[in-house]
């Protein structure tokens, strides 16, 4: 079973992702069950926060709203390039 959340007045299922070896960390994905055009939520957390899938199922709605606060849409950069003017 997957958990839902409500955020910004849409239903998104939320999963984790495999941990990555080379940064010890591991992504929560959020995929948008409401409409096929918003593009899904990534954010990373430390490998060790979740040992598996049933972890994540035992957060409360609050906790996962925290999550989906910090994630970033796909393709979005997390730090901006600047330019000289």
């Amino acid at each position: 079973m997957s958990r839902k959340i409500k955020a910004e007045g849409d239903t998104w299922t939320v999963r984790l992702g495999d941990p990555d070896p080379d940064t010890t960390t591991r992504p929560v994905l959020f995929f948008c069950s409401t409409t096929d055009q918003r593009p899904y939520r990534v954010v990373e957390v430390p490998a060790d926060r979740f040992a598996d899938s049933a972890d994540l199922e035992k957060l409360d709605d609050a906790e996962l709203a925290v999550l989906y606060g910090e994630s970033r849409s796909m393709g979005v950069l997390r730090e901006y390039p600047t330019y000289p003017s």
